[in-house]
């Protein structure tokens, strides 16, 4: 007597007529009751066109009638990959919000899978990481990756390629330098350091010759690079620049503004601000007003990455607008398209009420 048999037995008196369901029936089961092989039943889950449609009805209603449930894992060891996988730091804020709309929207366009995994911003042991992203077997993984300068997620990730390869996986990192990654690897980035530049330069032709600059982070590659920028243009205009007052970035809003507001009076003439990022403009606009400052009446504050509030602001915000949706729709269309070399995004400079021409003294 087969197992299928044996199981209906059983538990025929609970269920009537028909197959019995159970939770341990597998692929030989299905094979066994419906008469074919367990090759047939795998063709008929994985969607296979070698299957007659009158075989595949009678292989679906045995699969139904046991309740079978496939294990995805399982599945996924015979089936060639047809995801993508996300992985970025934190599941919030405008950056990763855009970037994940374009990657979902690109993957849904090509009728597959959209995955989104989170890190946590914990790049200091990257292997647990990349062990579970290569059991997935997704077909292509896009990494926000840390910018850090001398994180050890580059030279593990190089270490990864040749595994990611072994299960069909490419892999794209996304919204950062390539920093020595494997030229297997394709990078999409963005003109952070022209973005400040062309900034820093407007400013500049408004007749600004006093700034400061907020968000300086050192051990990032994304934010020298726009640090970069803002020195190069006041480099070309003759402007003297102390970097001891630079402002520290960080995530605490009252921590920003204390420091804003006590490295402000140590600019002589200060009448321009330059943010590395949108809320770093926000938080010195805040400072400047309990200094008794107006923007950009006596200082003018200019932004990076053009968040979805930057043009509703009561005075709409002068920014350097980044394309994070474009860049993720990028990102899979390196990876799935085998265009196999980096891509460098533009940004663009987007002028509005919080930079104005120098005040009169």
């Amino acid at each position: 007597m087969s197992r299928y048999e044996q199981s209906e037995g059983d538990e025929a008196r609970h269920h009537g007529p028909g197959p019995a369901r159970t939770g341990n029936v597998n692929i030989r089961d299905i094979a066994e009751a419906a008469g074919v092989s367990t090759a047939t039943v795998s063709r008929v889950m994985r969607g296979g066109n070698r299957v007659s449609e009158a075989t595949r009805a009678k292989v679906r209603k045995v699969i139904e009638e046991l309740g079978y449930i496939p294990n995805a894992h399982a599945l996924a060891l015979t089936t060639p990959p047809n995801s993508v996988t996300l992985v970025v730091d934190h599941i919030y804020g405008g950056t990763y919000g855009e970037m994940t709309a374009g990657v979902e929207r690109e993957t849904a366009d090509r009728n597959m899978t959209f995955r989104l995994q989170s890190t946590g911003g914990n790049w200091d042991d990257p292997e647990p990481i990349f062990d579970n992203l290569l059991s997935q077997r997704s077909r292509l993984v896009v990494l926000t990756a840390s910018d850090v300068i001398g994180a050890p997620v580059n030279d593990v990730l190089n270490d990864y390629v040749d595994k990611f390869a072994s299960v069909g996986t490419d892999v794209v990192v996304l919204a950062r330098p390539r920093m020595g990654l494997d030229p297997r690897i394709a990078v999409v980035d963005y003109a952070n350091e022209s973005g400040t530049y062309e900034m820093t330069k407007y400013m500049i032709s408004l007749g600004h010759r006093s700034f400061m600059f907020v968000g300086r982070k050192p051990d990032s590659s994304v934010f020298n690079a726009r640090y970069d920028g803002f020195l190069r243009a006041l480099r070309e205009a003759g402007i003297p620049y102390d970097d001891r007052i630079n402002v520290p970035i960080d995530d605490d809003r009252d921590s920003v503004i204390a420091n804003v507001m006590a490295a402000y009076p140590m600019v002589p003439g200060c009448t321009a601000v330059v943010a590395v990022t949108d809320a770093m403009a926000l938080y010195t606009i805040a400072a400047l007003h309990k200094l008794g400052k107006s923007v950009p009446g006596d200082v003018s504050v200019g932004g990076f990455d053009d968040m979805p509030f930057a043009e509703d602001l009561v005075v709409p915000m002068t920014t350097v607008h980044a394309p994070f949706a474009n860049m993720g729709h990028m990102a899979v269309k390196l990876g799935l398209d085998g265009l196999g070399h980096d891509v460098t995004m533009p940004t663009q400079l987007k002028i509005r009420g919080s930079v104005a021409v120098v005040p009169a003294r």
